[in-house]
């Protein structure tokens, strides 16, 4: 039985629960106080919500908890909803509750446990619902139910065990008593308030106290443990040292209650065991650790064995077990796992490396389990699964379970590959380590990369419209990158790869973002090499572009592209007046572009009068101008007014006009004689006037220029006697000369006169063509042609085009093919195609070529319609001509075709060979006239036929010189018509006929033989190359006269200009120039071959073989189209004139040819000019527009032993010590044109130059060493001289990437790391200030710099990477070093930024057992975020924690100081570190709780029972 205390009387504290299985009938419940004394507040009568009658609040807490619980005012009111009210009851017995349908809900703040479910099988009780009353709208607060009278409700969810049926038992069992439903149960001390009767418990003894008081569960306290302490204490506290006294008494009881409380007993700790079960158990085992209910103490009793690695993670997703579940369970298993490592007897390398092992083998697991997820995309319940593995695994790594750095490598790798479909996820899954991954450099610079390269992936797909969203995606994260992370973008290969994307892409939109950006590509390119990629100057790329019009047809978006090159304008201004005026750029083509490029700029309105201007004022043009080119320049923007003849006149008088009588001559500066040179024609008469009175004061009569000029004129109206010739006939002239002499009177007038001989030849022309309209100056104008009467002759007009190219006015003479492309005789049309061909880039600058050509086609098939068969004569020059124009290709085909239907249309109309006919054919005394009634019968012929004529043909060729010319060229027109029977086998048969026709005697040139050939077009000039050099090369038994006759004649043929002689005709011979054009065009090494061959074989005049006529060779060299066809190859195939002609020749220093060809490269380099070049005079001479020239002549100097390098104590020649001396001097002046040809030269001279500069630059570097002899007067000089070696390095860098590994480079590297050591020491050590400043702000920079070019020296060898990783160690001392001294300056600040982004660049080719050897040099420093993520050193969060040690000192007998105070030495504490196993971190690892069984062991933190 049990007793009950009264109203209002203490209820004692009930006894700790029996566990004994024999238990009673539970009494009923008594009332609760609000049953025994019902409220009479009508607040308190009706209540129309459910109330949650488990919550028992501050009060029902205490009671609950075996406190006493408050009597009195406990009726509290609290208004709660606006609504009906309700009457709380009293909770009824089991038997009288009503279930409800409403789930009873935790109240508000408090989190739902697993008893707040109702279970449907036992309800608790819960208040009565009355709708009928609604009498208040407050609520009143119901009464705690009372503590222990009701058990809380079980879960919702009753769990069905699945226990196999088991045999019915029938023997009879013993009567136990049951635990009542609803007896409250309080883990871990059981029900509360059952107590089954066993007769001998204390409660059923009576006596007097228990009969009066009621039954304690503790027996009642001492009189003195109740009574008050005050008697005792407060007579003590009357004293001085009573406050002492108290403080002592309370430290006293603190400490008994310390040492009393304190846990002593040894830790309990060990993982749950593994046993061996069946399938079927560890199913079930893992379905109740899937259970979130079953508690894990319960589970941890034995764990299944066969669940590990990827089963339990399998096992994890397929039960659905939860996330802290599966992670606790991972951590049973490897807690058991890696103790059985650490087994007795085992050593600690052993143990450590076995972790090391399982811990990696289980991230392999996790990497492949999250994989095999990934890989699955699509399939059904894919979100959820995914969903699970990441979070598992996320779980994994933020509790340092895995190997973080193993897994970050296979996140980082993962994104890298992944394709483009299932990026997304992979960007999802990497973001959840974002923070970890950019923490270290090793996977923060991968991440980076990863991200650039995808999107440069997208960037450049043809869908990329589709993969928009993914491309906003990787653009957002790049930027939020790039501003939380820049160091990750350092790294110059991936940067100069994606820069241009990066800043069209994420900049160009961003000005904000525009910052960063550019504070990234300025740290990149501190840090790359300076030769590899070094980018030509805006100078030299518009210089280059300039070039390809020498060797090509211009573009119309040409002048578009110079204008954008630079920002510069009035640089690019310049760069283009000097390419076209300049005297290293051959031909006349580049007039004309570039006055094409300033009328197309005038447009947008560019002053170019005042670029002409500015250009003569600075007047540092020098001898490289080519004053006929630039008077013919500014000729040509007078003429179309470009250029203000007025505002010139204006400048010259204000400078002065002219200073001396010779300013005006020939000789005089071009800022003078331009007054003499511009043309007058339209000009008013005033300024005609000023003009005429300048050039007065100057001695120069333009009277006397206007005689030579009418006399050149009367002399030409003469030689055109059919054009108009009354309308000249009454000019006065004094001299007339010789048609002769023409050309070269011509050539010795101004440019003034020039420009108007051209206009009145073009007059003439017009007039005799009767064109009513004439073409306008300013720019070629490709309007229609009016129709006119064709009566010009094609004598005439050989003369006018030849007379128009003397005087170089290709202007007029576009002018004068338009006008005369509208006549009807085909031999003048065929005339104007060879001239386009002839000048095809003169004419494509002008911007006539493809207007004319076109008009040509169209008078082709006009006449093809009125003739009804094609022109011969034109359609075999206008195909000639579609053949070299780039967009006429289709028609240059049709066009022969049409001419290869013209040739058989000749034939007759019987369709037989030509065979049936030859025996039907009667012989004829006129050979020519027998072959070709022969090739007229028949329109086939087979390779006997053709063998038996040609070699009658060739028969009479040979014999041919004895004959008339006539008879010659007549032969020569039998083999063109005979060659389109069987052109393959025709031209093998010309082929093996040249062979044996060079070999005879007494045989004419090749010249007078081949070149009629050529013009026809039955023989091609490379075809007798080929075999001339097949003679040359095979043939060794020549004689030498016979050689020396073959290679001149070959090169006269190829270079020299054929006149109009007895065999050739004016226009045949301008045939043969084109073909000349053409083959030193397409065949460039051919060409230089037979001039090395020439030069080879120079003989003397004794040594040809006809001295009289026979032209020397230099002469042929010499001459003006030759010299201009060596600029252009030196110009365009610099590599290909000094292999093929200058260095061969050079192999025999002492021969006549390597002394011609010396000349011949002097003279490219200074013109005119007979002075000795040397080396200083090259690097004087060196600009943008020489540099091929000085390319060829430093090649040249230098002989096949300058270039080999075997080592720095070998006695070098003297070219390469005097251009030693000369580079030394040109960067001492300031001078940086050397920097251009160096590049160009062998790479063993630059090594030569490049390791002569290091082994300087490393000397002049200060140490620790010589610290005492540090000279402050002298280091500006040092310095000095330091960059400028410094500068020779950086443009010999290149050579450094052909090294191969040896010993030079450890050599080197050795130098390197010795010079940064003693520089790094002597920043630590010294004390001196301006020491310390010119280290800082002058040599640091300096080996920075020095150090950036030469990290390929430190090569992919373990000697290598040693070197590296002490040289990035040197790098991180200094930067600690000036860390330390905490100068806040800009100076400062980016000289840290420099050595930080050289030690990323140089760590990043670290091995990983390397890079963790500096981790360990570097000791407590490693421990600066810095240096963490250069070393990408992630530090165990657990590190920090030691173990403290006291280790008690010997016994010393104490003494006492003079202060009497005791002088005992203290205990010494001694720190050891502490690890802290993750894998064992584990909660609840036992079924039974211990004092002592956690993970870490309680007595390490002084614990107290609680």
């Amino acid at each position: 039985m049990t007793s009950r205390p009264t109203l209002g009387h203490r209820q004692p504290v009930q006894r700790s629960l029996s566990t004994t299985t024999n238990v009673v009938q539970r009494p009923q419940p008594h009332r609760t106080l609000s049953q025994q004394f019902p409220s009479t507040s009508p607040a308190r009568r009706s209540n129309d919500s459910f109330v949650d009658l488990t919550f028992d609040g501050p009060e029902g807490a205490q009671g609950r908890y075996g406190t006493i619980p408050r009597m009195g005012s406990q009726l509290r009111l609290e208004i709660l909803d606006s609504g009906n009210t309700e009457m709380v009851h009293s909770p009824k017995t089991t038997a009288d509750l009503t279930p409800t349908q409403r789930p009873v809900a935790p109240p508000r703040g408090r989190p739902q446990l697993h008893f707040d479910t109702p279970n449907t099988s036992n309800l608790s009780p819960c208040a009565a619902q009355d709708g009928s009353q609604n009498e208040s709208a407050v609520k009143p607060m119901p009464l705690p139910i009372r503590p222990g009278q009701y058990a809380p409700p079980g879960s919702g969810k009753a769990r069905v065990p699945t226990v196999a049926p088991a045999k019915r038992d029938a023997r009879p069992k013993p009567y136990t008593l049951e635990v009542p439903a609803i007896a409250p149960r309080y883990p871990p001390n059981g029900h509360v308030d059952f107590f089954p009767w066993t007769g001998n418990h204390p409660e059923d003894q009576f006596s007097e106290p228990i009969i009066r008081q009621g039954y304690f569960d503790k027996a009642q306290m001492t009189q003195n443990e109740t009574g008050s302490a005050r008697a005792s204490i407060f007579p003590a506290m009357k004293h001085k040292s009573g406050l002492q006294t108290l403080s002592s008494i309370f430290t006293s009881v603190l400490a008994q209650r310390r040492s009393h409380g304190q846990i002593t007993t040894s830790s309990t700790f060990k993982p749950p065991p593994r046993v061996t079960v069946t399938d079927t158990k560890r199913e079930m085992w893992l379905k109740d650790l899937a259970n979130p209910t079953i508690p894990l103490r319960r589970l941890s009793r034995s764990i299944p064995h066969g669940i590990r690695g990827k089963v339990l993670l399998d096992q994890s997703m397929s039960k659905n077990i939860p996330i802290e579940r599966a992670v606790w369970l991972a951590k049973c298993v490897g807690a058991n796992e890696l103790r059985s490592f650490r087994r007795k007897g085992v050593s600690g390398t052993f143990v450590m490396g076995g972790e090391a092992k399982w811990i990696r083998d289980f991230t392999v697991c996790v990497e492949q389990f999250v994989e095999s997820i990934a890989g699955s995309c699509g399939e059904g319940e894919f979100k959820g699964r995914i969903n699970y593995a990441i979070r598992l695994a996320a779980h994994f790594h933020a509790e340092h379970l895995l190997d973080r750095e193993h897994y970050m490598d296979w996140l980082v790798t993962s994104l890298e590959n992944s394709p483009q479909a299932k990026l997304p996820m992979w960007i999802l899954i990497t973001q959840i380590y974002w923070k970890d991954l950019v923490l270290y450099r090793k996977h923060g610079r991968r991440l980076s990369g990863a991200l650039l390269n995808h999107y440069s992936e997208i960037q450049n797909n043809q869908d990329q419209d589709i993969l928009a969203p993914l491309a906003d995606r990787l653009q957002s994260l790049l930027k939020s990158l790039m501003a939380s992370n820049p160091d990750g973008f350092v790294s110059p290969k991936v940067w100069a790869k994606h820069r241009e994307i990066i800043q069209s892409s994420l900049v160009s939109d961003d000005d904000r973002f525009q910052v960063i950006f550019e504070s990234i590509d300025r740290r990149n390119n501190r840090i790359s090499l300076p030769g590899t990629d070094k980018e030509p100057t805006a100078r030299q790329r518009l210089i280059h572009l300039l070039d390809t019009t020498l060797s090509g047809l211009a573009t119309n978006e040409l002048p578009n592209r110079c204008w954008r090159l630079h920002e510069d304008k009035a640089m690019v201004l310049r760069t283009v007046l000097e390419w076209s005026t300049s005297s290293y750029r051959p031909g006349i083509s580049k007039v004309y572009v570039a006055a094409r490029i300033f009328r197309y700029w005038s447009r947008s309105g560019i002053d170019i009068t005042e670029a002409i201007l500015m250009f003569l004022d600075s007047g540092d043009y020098g001898a490289a101008l080519d004053k006929s080119s630039f008077y013919h320049l500014v000729s040509e923007l007078a003429r179309s007014e470009h250029f203000a003849t007025a505002r010139y006149m204006q400048w010259l008088i204000a400078r002065g006009g002219f200073q001396d009588q010779i300013d005006a001559t020939p000789e005089g500066p071009c800022a003078a004689r331009l007054l003499a040179e511009l043309p007058t024609l339209n000009l008013s008469e005033g300024i005609l006037s000023l003009q005429r009175s300048l050039l007065s004061r100057a001695n120069i009569s333009m009277d006397e220029e206007e005689g030579k000029m009418n006399d050149c004129i009367a002399s030409m109206s003469r030689a055109l006697p059919g054009m108009q010739a009354n309308t000249d006939l009454e000019m006065e002239c004094d001299n007339v000369y010789m048609p002769n002499d023409i050309a070269q009177r011509a050539l010795e007038l101004s440019r003034s006169s020039m420009a108007e001989i051209g206009v009145w030849l073009r007059h003439k022309v017009r007039l005799q063509m009767q064109q009513p309209t004439v073409p306008p100056l300013r720019d070629w104008d490709s309007a229609p042609i009016k129709s006119g009467t064709s009566t010009i002759t094609a004598s005439d007009f050989y003369s006018i085009r030849h007379y128009l190219e003397v005087i170089e006015d290709y202007s007029m003479l576009a002018d004068v093919l338009k006008i005369t492309a509208g006549s009807s005789d085909p031999e003048v049309l065929a005339s104007c195609s060879d001239t386009l061909n002839l000048h095809l880039e003169i004419f494509d600058a002008i911007g006539a070529l493809h207007g004319l050509f076109e008009a040509l086609v169209a008078r082709l098939r006009a006449l093809s319609e009125d003739q009804d068969s094609f022109p011969r004569l034109l359609l075999v020059s206008l195909a000639d001509l579609a053949r070299r124009l780039p967009t006429q290709k289709s028609l240059a085909v049709q066009l022969t075709q049409e001419l290869l239907l013209s040739d058989r249309k000749n034939a007759t109309d019987a369709c037989s060979p030509v065979s049936d006919h030859i025996a039907l054919t009667q012989p004829s005394e006129d050979f020519t006239e027998e072959i070709e009634k022969i090739l007229a019968s028949g329109n086939s012929m087979d390779q006997a036929t053709l063998d038996r004529l040609f070699q009658r043909v060739v028969q009479q060729v040979e014999s041919s010189p004895s004959k008339l010319p006539g008879q010659q060229r007549d032969y020569t027109l039998l083999l063109t018509k005979l060659r389109p029977f069987d052109v393959p086998h025709f031209d093998t048969l010309m082929s093996a006929w040249i062979t044996r026709f060079v070999l005879m005697r007494n045989r004419p040139s090749l010249v007078t033989m081949f070149g009629p050939m050529v013009s026809f077009g039955c023989l091609s000039l490379p075809a007798i190359v080929t075999g001339c050099e097949a003679i040359l090369e095979k043939d060794t038994s020549l004689e030498r006269q016979s050689v020396v006759s073959i290679t001149q004649e070959l090169l006269v043929l190829l270079v020299e200009a054929t006149s109009p002689s007895s065999l050739l005709t004016v226009e045949e011979a301008y045939r043969f120039r084109i073909k000349q054009v053409h083959m030193q065009q397409d065949c460039p090494l051919e060409v230089l071959a037979s001039m090395r061959r020439a030069l080879a074989q120079l003989p003397g005049s004794k040594d040809w073989l006809d001295s009289s006529t026979a032209p020397s060779t230099i002469d042929i060299l010499e001459s003006r189209v030759s010299w201009q066809l060596l600029q252009r190859y030196s110009l365009l195939h610099t590599d290909l004139v000094t292999r093929s002609l200058v260095m061969p020749l050079l192999r025999h220093p002492d021969s006549r040819g390597s002394k011609s060809v010396m000349r011949i490269v002097d003279r490219l380099l200074r013109q005119n000019s007979e002075q000795e070049i040397t080396t200083e005079t090259i690097l004087d001479i060196a600009d943008d527009l020489t540099l091929p020239y000085c390319q060829i002549k430093l090649e040249s100097m230098f002989t096949p032993t300058d270039s080999v390098m075997t080592g720095t104590d070998d006695v070098r020649s003297e070219h390469l010590q005097a251009f030693d001396i000369a580079i030394e001097t040109a960067v001492n002046s300031g001078k940086t044109a050397w920097a251009s040809i160096v590049p160009l030269l062998d790479i063993s001279v630059a090594q030569h130059l490049r390791r002569r500069a290091e082994l300087q630059l490393l000397s002049l570097l200060p140490s620790h060493k010589t610290a005492n002899a540090y000279d402050l007067s002298e280091m500006d000089g040092r310095v000095v001289h330091a960059k400028n070696l410094l500068h020779i390095i950086n443009s010999t860098t290149y050579s450094i990437t052909n090294n191969l590994p040896g010993s030079s480079n450890q050599s080197l590297a050795q130098d390197i790391l010795t010079a940064l050591n003693g520089m790094r020491l002597l920043l630590s050590n010294t004390q001196v200030i301006h020491i310390k400043n010119d280290l800082i702000s002058k040599w640091i920079p300096l080996i920075l710099s020095f150090i950036t070019v030469h990290t390929s020296e430190f090569e992919a060898t373990r000697t290598g990477h040693e070197c590296r990783a002490k040289a990035t160690l040197a790098l991180s001392a200094i930067l600690l070093e000036l860390q330390a001294l905490d100068l806040n300056t800009e100076a400062i600040n980016d000289l840290m930024e420099q050595i930080f982004d050289l030690a990323l660049h140089l760590v990043d080719a670290l091995p990983d057992d390397i890079r963790q050897q500096c981790v360990r040099s570097l000791r407590d420093a490693v421990y600066s975020p810095q240096m963490c993520y250069l070393f990408s050193y992630a530090t165990n969060p657990s590190e920090w924690l030691v173990l403290s040690q006291k280790e008690s000192m010997p016994n010393i007998p104490a003494s006492s100081g003079p202060d009497g105070t005791d002088r005992r030495m203290p205990d010494k504490e001694k720190l050891t570190p502490f690890v802290l196993r993750r894998w064992e971190m584990l909660g609840e690892p036992t079924p039974n709780i211990g004092e002592n069984d956690t993970s870490l062991n309680l007595t390490l933190f002084g614990a107290r029972r609680g």
